[in-house]
Protein backbone atom coordinates (compact mmCIF):
# COMPACT_ATOMS: atom_id res chain seq x y z
CA UNK A 1 0.00 0.00 0.00
CA UNK A 2 1.38 3.49 -0.24
CA UNK A 3 3.34 5.07 2.02
CA UNK A 4 3.89 1.78 3.61
CA UNK A 5 7.89 2.33 2.71
CA UNK A 6 9.21 5.41 2.56
CA UNK A 7 12.71 6.03 1.55
CA UNK A 8 13.23 2.45 1.16
CA UNK A 9 12.28 2.32 5.23
CA UNK A 10 9.62 0.15 6.13
CA UNK A 11 7.06 2.46 7.63
CA UNK A 12 4.43 -0.22 7.97
CA UNK A 13 5.44 -3.74 8.69
CA UNK A 14 2.34 -5.08 9.08
CA UNK A 15 1.22 -3.74 6.17
CA UNK A 16 4.11 -5.71 4.00
CA UNK A 17 3.69 -8.97 5.68
CA UNK A 18 0.13 -8.62 4.94
CA UNK A 19 1.15 -7.72 1.11
CA UNK A 20 3.65 -10.50 1.08
CA UNK A 21 1.10 -12.92 2.60
CA UNK A 22 -1.13 -12.30 0.26
CA UNK A 23 1.20 -12.47 -2.79
CA UNK A 24 2.90 -16.39 -1.42
CA UNK A 25 -1.06 -17.63 -0.86
CA UNK A 26 -1.38 -17.14 -5.27
CA UNK A 27 2.01 -19.03 -5.06
CA UNK A 28 3.19 -22.69 -5.23
CA UNK A 29 6.17 -21.91 -3.41
CA UNK A 30 8.50 -25.44 -2.88
CA UNK A 31 10.76 -23.83 -0.79
CA UNK A 32 10.25 -21.16 1.87
CA UNK A 33 14.10 -20.54 1.51
CA UNK A 34 13.95 -16.58 -0.29
CA UNK A 35 17.32 -14.30 -1.28
CA UNK A 36 15.87 -10.41 -0.31
CA UNK A 37 18.12 -7.10 -1.08
CA UNK A 38 18.58 -3.90 0.44
CA UNK A 39 19.67 -0.30 -0.65
CA UNK A 40 19.27 3.45 0.32
CA UNK A 41 20.48 5.67 2.52
CA UNK A 42 21.33 3.64 5.41
CA UNK A 43 23.21 1.04 3.26
CA UNK A 44 26.89 1.77 2.80
CA UNK A 45 29.30 0.51 0.06
CA UNK A 46 33.14 1.47 -0.10
CA UNK A 47 35.80 -0.20 -1.93
CA UNK A 48 38.60 0.06 0.09
CA UNK A 49 42.78 -0.52 -0.37
CA UNK A 50 43.85 -1.37 3.37
CA UNK A 51 47.70 -2.83 4.47
CA UNK A 52 47.19 -6.15 6.05
CA UNK A 53 50.58 -8.32 6.66
CA UNK A 54 48.68 -10.94 7.50
CA UNK A 55 45.21 -12.10 6.24
CA UNK A 56 44.20 -13.70 8.88
CA UNK A 57 43.84 -9.71 10.78
CA UNK A 58 41.92 -8.72 7.94
CA UNK A 59 38.53 -8.67 9.38
CA UNK A 60 39.61 -7.08 12.13
CA UNK A 61 41.41 -4.75 10.08
CA UNK A 62 38.50 -3.66 7.52
CA UNK A 63 35.98 -3.13 10.62
CA UNK A 64 38.61 -0.50 12.25
CA UNK A 65 38.93 1.46 9.38
CA UNK A 66 35.57 0.66 8.12
CA UNK A 67 34.21 3.48 11.12
CA UNK A 68 35.35 6.62 9.84
CA UNK A 69 32.98 5.78 6.71
CA UNK A 70 29.91 5.28 8.75
CA UNK A 71 27.80 8.13 9.07
CA UNK A 72 26.25 5.54 12.02
CA UNK A 73 27.71 4.74 15.44
CA UNK A 74 29.70 1.30 14.66
CA UNK A 75 27.44 -0.46 17.44
CA UNK A 76 24.18 0.22 15.43
CA UNK A 77 25.69 -1.10 11.89
CA UNK A 78 26.06 -4.79 10.67
CA UNK A 79 28.84 -5.26 8.62
CA UNK A 80 30.24 -7.65 5.86
CA UNK A 81 33.11 -7.48 2.71
CA UNK A 82 34.63 -9.29 0.44
CA UNK A 83 38.49 -9.91 -0.29
CA UNK A 84 38.71 -8.54 -3.96
CA UNK A 85 42.90 -9.10 -4.38
CA UNK A 86 45.85 -9.36 -1.96
CA UNK A 87 48.96 -7.52 -3.57
CA UNK A 88 52.68 -8.80 -3.05
CA UNK A 89 52.85 -5.02 -0.75
CA UNK A 90 50.24 -6.64 1.34
CA UNK A 91 47.70 -4.08 0.36
CA UNK A 92 44.03 -5.62 0.08
CA UNK A 93 41.57 -4.37 -1.94
CA UNK A 94 38.60 -4.76 -0.40
CA UNK A 95 34.75 -4.49 -0.71
CA UNK A 96 32.55 -2.91 2.53
CA UNK A 97 29.12 -3.24 2.78
CA UNK A 98 27.11 -1.79 5.73
CA UNK A 99 23.50 -1.69 6.51
CA UNK A 100 21.94 0.18 9.74
CA UNK A 101 20.96 -2.38 11.65
CA UNK A 102 17.43 -1.01 12.66
CA UNK A 103 16.64 -1.05 9.12
CA UNK A 104 17.58 -4.81 8.28
CA UNK A 105 15.72 -6.00 11.56
CA UNK A 106 12.75 -4.51 10.30
CA UNK A 107 13.30 -6.01 6.47
CA UNK A 108 14.02 -9.57 7.93
CA UNK A 109 10.92 -9.13 10.41
CA UNK A 110 8.25 -8.89 7.32
CA UNK A 111 9.63 -11.38 5.44
CA UNK A 112 10.13 -13.82 8.13
CA UNK A 113 6.59 -12.70 9.86
CA UNK A 114 5.16 -14.03 6.27
CA UNK A 115 5.92 -17.41 6.78
CA UNK A 116 9.79 -17.31 4.77
CA UNK A 117 13.07 -17.69 5.65
CA UNK A 118 16.28 -15.41 4.61
CA UNK A 119 19.22 -17.32 3.48
CA UNK A 120 20.75 -14.53 1.83
CA UNK A 121 20.60 -10.97 2.15
CA UNK A 122 22.22 -8.96 -0.46
CA UNK A 123 22.46 -5.50 -1.84
CA UNK A 124 20.63 -3.91 -5.01
CA UNK A 125 23.31 -2.92 -6.57
CA UNK A 126 25.09 -6.50 -6.72
CA UNK A 127 21.53 -8.02 -7.72
CA UNK A 128 21.77 -6.17 -11.41
CA UNK A 129 25.61 -6.64 -11.40
CA UNK A 130 24.20 -10.82 -11.00
CA UNK A 131 21.43 -10.12 -13.85
CA UNK A 132 23.87 -8.44 -16.47
CA UNK A 133 26.33 -10.44 -16.19
CA UNK A 134 23.82 -13.46 -16.59
CA UNK A 135 22.52 -12.13 -19.82
CA UNK A 136 25.11 -10.08 -21.57
CA UNK A 137 28.96 -10.64 -22.70
CA UNK A 138 30.97 -8.85 -20.45
CA UNK A 139 34.31 -7.48 -22.08
CA UNK A 140 37.64 -7.13 -20.35
CA UNK A 141 38.33 -3.55 -19.22
CA UNK A 142 35.37 -2.21 -20.66
CA UNK A 143 32.92 -0.01 -18.12
CA UNK A 144 29.26 -0.61 -18.46
CA UNK A 145 26.14 1.19 -16.53
CA UNK A 146 23.48 -0.70 -14.88
CA UNK A 147 20.71 2.23 -14.16
CA UNK A 148 18.06 0.61 -12.36
CA UNK A 149 14.86 3.37 -12.38
CA UNK A 150 12.55 2.23 -9.75
CA UNK A 151 9.46 3.60 -8.06
CA UNK A 152 11.05 5.63 -5.23
CA UNK A 153 14.64 5.11 -6.24
CA UNK A 154 17.07 5.59 -9.37
CA UNK A 155 20.15 3.17 -8.69
CA UNK A 156 22.99 3.21 -10.61
CA UNK A 157 25.85 1.14 -11.14
CA UNK A 158 29.21 0.93 -13.15
CA UNK A 159 30.49 -2.37 -13.44
CA UNK A 160 34.14 -3.67 -14.80
CA UNK A 161 35.87 -6.68 -14.76
CA UNK A 162 33.41 -8.19 -12.24
CA UNK A 163 33.78 -5.37 -9.89
CA UNK A 164 31.02 -2.82 -9.25
CA UNK A 165 33.61 0.44 -9.46
CA UNK A 166 31.12 2.79 -9.03
CA UNK A 167 27.70 3.58 -7.09
CA UNK A 168 25.03 5.78 -7.01
CA UNK A 169 21.91 6.03 -5.21
CA UNK A 170 19.27 9.00 -5.86
CA UNK A 171 15.34 9.74 -4.48
CA UNK A 172 14.18 10.53 -8.47
CA UNK A 173 11.59 7.69 -9.20
CA UNK A 174 8.69 6.86 -11.23
CA UNK A 175 6.61 8.31 -8.93
CA UNK A 176 7.50 11.53 -9.14
CA UNK A 177 5.81 11.22 -12.42
CA UNK A 178 2.55 9.88 -11.24
CA UNK A 179 2.57 12.68 -8.90
CA UNK A 180 3.27 14.89 -11.70
CA UNK A 181 0.41 13.70 -13.85
CA UNK A 182 -1.67 13.48 -10.23
CA UNK A 183 -1.17 17.47 -10.22
CA UNK A 184 -1.79 18.27 -13.97
CA UNK A 185 -4.93 16.12 -14.59
CA UNK A 186 -6.36 16.33 -11.16
CA UNK A 187 -6.70 12.15 -11.25
CA UNK A 188 -6.53 9.80 -8.81
CA UNK A 189 -3.22 8.25 -8.30
CA UNK A 190 -4.83 5.02 -9.53
CA UNK A 191 -5.46 6.74 -12.52
CA UNK A 192 -2.75 8.86 -13.13
CA UNK A 193 -0.23 5.29 -12.89
CA UNK A 194 -2.81 3.81 -15.25
CA UNK A 195 -2.04 7.22 -17.50
CA UNK A 196 1.84 7.09 -17.46
CA UNK A 197 1.61 2.68 -18.12
CA UNK A 198 -0.97 2.94 -20.71
CA UNK A 199 -3.24 0.30 -18.37
CA UNK A 200 -6.17 2.34 -19.48
CA UNK A 201 -6.03 1.98 -23.40
CA UNK A 202 -6.26 4.17 -26.13
CA UNK A 203 -4.50 7.30 -27.05
CA UNK A 204 -2.43 9.11 -24.39
CA UNK A 205 -3.35 12.56 -23.69
CA UNK A 206 -1.01 15.02 -24.90
CA UNK A 207 -0.50 16.62 -21.70
CA UNK A 208 1.07 12.97 -19.93
CA UNK A 209 3.23 12.69 -22.93
CA UNK A 210 4.85 15.90 -22.39
CA UNK A 211 5.14 15.10 -18.61
CA UNK A 212 6.85 11.88 -19.48
CA UNK A 213 9.16 14.11 -22.06
CA UNK A 214 10.19 16.31 -19.11
CA UNK A 215 10.76 12.85 -16.70
CA UNK A 216 12.60 11.63 -18.79
CA UNK A 217 15.07 14.13 -19.52
CA UNK A 218 14.87 14.65 -15.53
CA UNK A 219 16.09 10.77 -15.29
CA UNK A 220 18.45 11.48 -18.08
CA UNK A 221 20.47 14.47 -16.20
CA UNK A 222 20.49 12.55 -12.80
CA UNK A 223 22.41 9.81 -14.85
CA UNK A 224 24.92 12.63 -16.15
CA UNK A 225 25.39 13.93 -13.38
CA UNK A 226 26.20 10.86 -12.02
CA UNK A 227 28.74 10.08 -14.53
CA UNK A 228 30.34 13.20 -14.37
CA UNK A 229 31.28 12.38 -10.83
CA UNK A 230 32.25 9.11 -11.44
CA UNK A 231 34.73 10.98 -14.38
CA UNK A 232 36.00 13.58 -11.72
CA UNK A 233 36.31 11.17 -8.76
CA UNK A 234 37.33 7.42 -10.14
CA UNK A 235 40.21 6.11 -11.77
CA UNK A 236 37.83 3.52 -13.08
CA UNK A 237 37.55 3.25 -17.37
CA UNK A 238 34.96 5.49 -19.24
CA UNK A 239 31.71 4.26 -19.65
CA UNK A 240 31.22 2.65 -22.93
CA UNK A 241 27.52 2.18 -22.78
CA UNK A 242 24.36 2.15 -20.58
CA UNK A 243 21.31 -0.53 -19.85
CA UNK A 244 18.45 0.34 -18.11
CA UNK A 245 16.09 -1.44 -16.02
CA UNK A 246 13.41 -0.71 -13.68
CA UNK A 247 9.67 0.09 -14.00
CA UNK A 248 11.00 3.09 -15.21
CA UNK A 249 13.01 2.06 -17.85
CA UNK A 250 9.51 1.89 -19.31
CA UNK A 251 9.09 4.97 -20.34
CA UNK A 252 8.49 5.95 -23.50
CA UNK A 253 11.68 7.23 -25.45
CA UNK A 254 13.89 7.33 -22.43
CA UNK A 255 16.41 5.52 -23.89
CA UNK A 256 16.74 7.56 -26.75
CA UNK A 257 16.47 10.69 -24.73
CA UNK A 258 19.27 9.35 -22.06
CA UNK A 259 21.52 7.95 -25.01
CA UNK A 260 21.04 11.92 -26.59
CA UNK A 261 22.09 13.48 -23.45
CA UNK A 262 24.91 10.78 -22.14
CA UNK A 263 26.23 10.62 -25.81
CA UNK A 264 25.93 6.79 -24.84
CA UNK A 265 24.17 3.80 -26.34
CA UNK A 266 21.74 3.19 -24.11
CA UNK A 267 18.88 0.17 -24.30
CA UNK A 268 16.48 -1.74 -21.74
CA UNK A 269 17.54 -4.61 -20.29
CA UNK A 270 16.07 -8.22 -20.92
CA UNK A 271 17.21 -10.04 -17.84
CA UNK A 272 15.49 -13.44 -19.74
CA UNK A 273 18.09 -12.77 -22.51
CA UNK A 274 19.71 -15.83 -21.18
CA UNK A 275 17.06 -18.04 -19.80
CA UNK A 276 14.69 -20.02 -21.28
CA UNK A 277 11.19 -20.24 -20.27
CA UNK A 278 7.84 -22.28 -21.42
CA UNK A 279 5.89 -19.81 -24.33
CA UNK A 280 2.87 -22.28 -23.57
CA UNK A 281 2.96 -20.34 -19.95
CA UNK A 282 4.32 -16.80 -20.64
CA UNK A 283 3.45 -15.31 -23.87
CA UNK A 284 6.54 -12.76 -25.32
CA UNK A 285 4.26 -10.12 -25.00
CA UNK A 286 3.99 -10.94 -20.96
CA UNK A 287 7.87 -11.60 -20.86
CA UNK A 288 9.01 -8.45 -22.50
CA UNK A 289 6.57 -6.01 -20.45
CA UNK A 290 7.77 -7.49 -17.10
CA UNK A 291 11.29 -7.41 -18.32
CA UNK A 292 12.56 -4.36 -16.71
CA UNK A 293 11.07 -4.57 -13.36
CA UNK A 294 12.59 -8.34 -13.34
CA UNK A 295 15.95 -7.34 -13.72
CA UNK A 296 16.73 -7.13 -9.96
CA UNK A 297 14.49 -10.20 -9.19
CA UNK A 298 16.51 -12.29 -11.37
CA UNK A 299 19.79 -10.89 -10.23
CA UNK A 300 18.43 -11.97 -6.84
CA UNK A 301 17.18 -15.68 -7.60
CA UNK A 302 20.47 -16.45 -9.57
CA UNK A 303 22.41 -15.34 -6.15
CA UNK A 304 20.12 -17.58 -4.49
CA UNK A 305 20.92 -20.59 -6.52
CA UNK A 306 24.65 -19.42 -6.51
CA UNK A 307 25.27 -18.65 -2.42
CA UNK A 308 28.63 -18.37 -3.05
Amino acid sequence: PPDSIVNREIINPVAVTETLVSLLSQMNLESKQVCASISGNSCIIKRMQIEVPNLKELQDQVFWEAEQYLPFDVSEVVMDFQLLSHSKEKIADVMLVGIKRSILDTYMSCIEDAGLKVSVMDVDFFGLQNSFELNYPVKPSEATAVVDIGATSTKLVVLQDGIPVFTKDSALGGQNLTAEIQRHLNVSFADAEALKTGAGGGAVPQEVSDLMQIASENIAREIKRAFDFYSASSAGAPVQYIVLAGGGAKIPNLSKVVEDLTGLPTQVMNPFNAISYDPAQFTQEYVSSVGPMAALPIGLAFRAGNPK
